[in-house]
């Protein structure tokens, strides 16, 4: 259950990931016990969003005793790196990994049980992150979206919109050979209504947000396929919270593809909300929920595989 405690403290901090700073808001619960270490989360947003969105989100985690971190990725947000608005979900990787570093070095945190949340895309950055890196005891996908990066711009765009975008991939080929630079183009572009009114709010709010990207990243999307590695993920617990309603970016086909896939322990929620639901109101709520109970139960509950010594032989 979501505890009902005081707003917990955040502040902001630099991590180095491969040579670059990042930057990310780090809560801590509020009364966490001098001396003590707690468990821990990296949260990370999808695509080029930023940390600020992730406010609504990582409270919920540190009122209930975990220290959160949201981050920004490499060259999106406050974090540094040229060019900007590089959407490469291996490089997304790199940063959660980078994240996780960072976190072990806190005296505030138990090295040994960190966690991952991620929303939309991150989510999915989240589970490939946590194949590659075994310190990661516990993953939850909060309505997940692009296990297949492929067959997502496929079906999202249409046969002839999809041929569109991969004519303008190869004239960008011939303009990044020739000047080293790629295209830039939006990142979002919503036909949905109210999906629409969300983005142009961000816009608005969040003044490091930018719906721009180099388009050089829908390569690096296309390649993007976490379905083809969660198999692997097991046995770290996933948990994975999709929505039940109507959503044309967050399609819960595509999330039984991959559910189906991995291995266990796995849960798979799907709530009654929309295309906006897992993002406000109580479908917030009700899916943060279920992550805190997750990661209370494989987090700070589940005992740590332990190293077995090589049996001694006695000699008289």
């Amino acid at each position: 259950m979501l505890a009902t405690r005081r707003q917990p403290m955040m502040r902001q901090i630099r991590f180095s990931s491969m040579g670059v700073e990042c930057a990310g808001d780090l809560y801590l619960p509020e009364d966490l016990p001098a001396g003590t270490a707690a468990p821990a989360l990296v949260l990370g947003h999808s695509g080029v969003m930023v940390k600020e969105a992730l406010a609504d989100f990582a409270p919920h985690f540190a009122a209930a005793g975990f220290v959160a971190l949201a981050i920004d990725y490499r060259t999106i947000g406050s974090s540094d790196g040229e060019p900007r608005g590089l959407l490469y979900p291996e490089r997304q990787v790199e940063d959660f990994r980078s994240a996780i570093s960072y976190l072990q070095s806190l005296p505030e945190v138990d090295p040994e049980r960190i966690g991952l949340w991620g929303v939309s895309m991150g989510g999915t950055v989240a589970i490939q992150t946590a194949v590659f890196d075994r310190r990661v005891r516990a993953v939850v996908a909060h309505s997940p979206s692009v296990v297949n990066g492929w067959r997502y711009m496929l079906k999202g765009r249409g046969r002839e919109a999809f041929k569109a975008l991969r004519d303008q991939l190869e004239q960008d080929w011939q303009r990044r050979y020739e000047t080293g630079e790629s295209a830039r183009v939006p990142f979002l572009d919503l036909r949905h209504e109210e999906a629409r009114k969300a983005q142009e709010l961000s816009t608005r709010i969040y003044p490091t947000f930018r719906n721009e990207i180099t388009l050089d990243s829908m390569e690096h999307m296309l390649a993007f396929a976490p379905e083809n590695f969660i198999e692997y993920l097991a046995p770290t617990p996933l948990l994975m919270v999709a929505n039940g309603g109507y959503d044309p970016y967050h399609t819960l086909d595509e999330v039984q593809i991959a559910y189906q896939k991995a291995g266990e322990p796995k849960r798979l929620e799907v709530l009654p909300y929309d295309v906006l639901g897992l993002y406000t109101g109580p479908g917030l709520e009700e899916a943060v929920g279920l992550a805190v109970d997750w990661f209370d139960r494989y987090l700070r509950r589940t005992r740590i595989a332990a190293t077995t010594p090589a049996p001694i032989v006695e000699t008289s």
